[in-house]
């Protein structure tokens, strides 16, 4: 995904900061970095090409957005000379794989991420975190999406979970389409499981498991070909959102789901519980495994109980009480993840 080179912004006559961001699957860095400008108004920005841009004018700082990987960290040291002020909001799904030169640079910027976990995890190699500032979401945007009629049309009148996530042997899909084939939902032919993804496995992570296209579990069109609004208007039309990722940054889809109106159910691991609060509607972790893809970056993985998550699946699916007390509960919260929380970047930035 090619940017211009420069976002122009509303001038505010306060200090230029540049943000430096890049495309990632189906949550862009992009998007975060745009909700962050949208409301950071204090701040005169420009938004740089993280391939092509080079920088012809000092900036007061620099604010990069994107994955703690060894190859993320380096690219940014184009601007380690045009400012003292390095603002790095990262993400990353396990123990990050930091080379010293890379470590080096990290202890020079000003760290925040977007959940506890990874807080943890970069504090555990040395990286002094500043702040914790959720991923945040345009709530008001999400509640007025309406839902897709059309896809909806295509299950009639079945009980619809949904799970929308990229191919990737983080994302659990050999766990989740298992502990659904053994539950009473798996075999009801009044349910459905609707996984939007690609129909291919991602080879380069290992993943090698074929998800199984008959009985009532469906593969619908590839997750990358969604807009955000045709994303919102899938939340909406399902009665059931299961996140089925093992490791995860932050895991948007939880909070994106539990905004539009649908009760979520995931693992019992950080960082889903941390925006999946609700202890009942998470999947107690049976063992967790460190793996490391392709030599570059690793994933703490947290394998679910297969007989707790059939269990609770059938539970979200048949108790209609338990499913409405979930939904409210968790929206009892959800409202701190508004694009608002993004103010607290002045902290930081100002």
């Amino acid at each position: 995904m090619k940017m211009t080179g420069t976002m122009p912004t509303k001038s505010t006559g306060n200090s230029r900061w540049l943000v430096q961001s890049y495309f990632a699957f189906r949550v862009s860095f992009t998007e975060v970095a745009e909700n962050i400008m949208s409301v950071a108004d204090w701040v005169d920005w420009e938004r740089g090409d993280f391939v092509f841009h080079m920088p012809y004018r000092p900036y007061d700082g620099v604010l990069y957005i994107g994955s703690m990987m060894n190859m993320d960290v380096a690219r940014y040291y184009r601007y380690m000379w045009w400012t003292n002020r390095h603002v790095y909001y990262g993400v990353t799904e396990g123990p990050p794989i930091i080379s010293p030169f890379n470590l080096e640079a990290l202890r020079r910027m000003t760290v925040i991420t977007p959940s506890q976990y990874v807080r943890m995890e970069l504090e555990g190699i040395g990286v002094r975190v500043a702040g914790v500032i959720p991923h945040c979401i345009d709530i008001d945007r999400i509640r007025s999406i309406p839902r897709n009629n059309e896809w909806r049309k295509m299950f009639g009148d079945k009980f619809v979970a949904l799970y929308v996530a990229h191919r990737h042997l983080r994302k659990g899909f050999r766990e989740l389409c298992e502990a659904w084939m053994s539950s009473r939902a798996g075999r009801d032919p009044g349910v459905i499981l609707v996984l939007h993804t690609s129909r291919e496995p991602n080879r380069t992570s290992g993943e090698d498991y074929i998800i199984p296209e008959e009985g009532n579990i469906v593969v619908t069109d590839n997750v990358l070909k969604l807009d955000r609004q045709s994303l919102y208007a899938l939340y909406r039309s399902a009665d059931l959102y299961i996140h089925g990722g093992l490791a995860e940054g932050f895991g948007i889809p939880v909070v994106e789901a539990i905004a539009a109106g649908v009760p979520v159910l995931t693992v019992d691991a950080p960082p889903m519980s941390e925006t999946n609060r609700v202890r009942e509607a998470r999947v107690k972790v049976m063992e967790q495994r460190v793996v490391v893809d392709r030599g570059l970056v690793t994933y703490r993985l947290n394998i679910p109980d297969p007989v707790e998550y059939s269990e609770l699946i059938d539970k979200m699916v048949y108790d209609r009480e338990f499913r409405t007390e979930v939904m409210e509960r968790q929206q009892e919260y959800v409202g701190e993840y508004s694009l608002s929380a993004y103010k607290r970047f002045k902290e930081f930035i100002d």
